[in-house]
């Protein structure tokens, strides 16, 4: 009885520490927690959230390349089983346990639109544009579910071209991210979801493989 007390006081102890999910045989993702964060919280950009019906919610993860390829971060996407949506990632953050020198954030963000000033020049201080890096959200989509993306603003043009004539624009984008290199690190990853549904259950996906339930308080 002694023993059996013992194993089940072992079990119960690991599964505290986070459920590992190989996927393809080639990827461990390690869900450690998730919370809901400030509305007006930003990490690199302009992101704020406004209003009752939508929240932001960061979720955590270990991630290992399990034979050193590419991870491609643009598969984390959050899925509300009732409702039938699927959400993109808003923001991203990774980073190794011990930052190595010339590493640090281990993937770089990139604008779905081609923004351009009235000079037809991209605007400096924020992502590129660069069609030649694949955004593969839509590549994982689901069946019978609604893809959902929440632009980021970056500014407007008067504040980012110093251009004090004319009407004011907002400049607004999509992002993605390029594939990281770094084998093993920990990623922050931000959605912003959907707030006035009666009901939601919300699941964390990479590509086709579930990764954990996301439970919210």
């Amino acid at each position: 009885m002694k023993i059996l007390i013992l194993v089940l006081s072992i079990l119960q102890f690991q599964l505290s520490l986070g459920q590992k999910i190989i996927v393809d045989d080639s990827l461990s993702i390690e869900f450690l927690k998730t919370k809901k964060t400030s509305k007006n919280f930003n990490t690199r950009s302009n992101v704020k959230v406004k209003g009752n019906e939508v929240k932001r919610i960061l979720t955590r993860c270990k991630v290992k390349a399990l034979y050193d390829q590419p991870v491609d971060i643009n598969a984390f996407s959050l899925v509300d089983t009732i409702n039938k949506l699927r959400y993109r990632i808003n923001e991203y953050i990774g980073y190794q346990a011990v930052s190595v020198m010339g590493s640090g954030y281990t993937s770089k963000m990139y604008l779905k639109k081609n923004l351009k000033n009235k000079k037809g020049k991209p605007y400096k201080g924020i992502p590129k544009y660069d069609a030649s890096i694949k955004d593969s959200f839509e590549d994982f989509s689901i069946d019978g579910y609604t893809n959902v993306e929440v632009p980021i603003r970056f500014g407007t043009n008067r504040s980012l071209a110093g251009e004090f004539s004319g009407k004011k624009k907002e400049i607004i984008s999509t992002v993605y991210y390029s594939p990281t290199q770094l084998d093993q690190f920990t990623a922050e990853i931000y959605f912003i979801v959907h707030n006035s549904f009666p009901e939601t259950h919300l699941e964390l996906y990479y590509g086709n493989q579930l990764i954990s339930e996301i439970k919210i308080d």
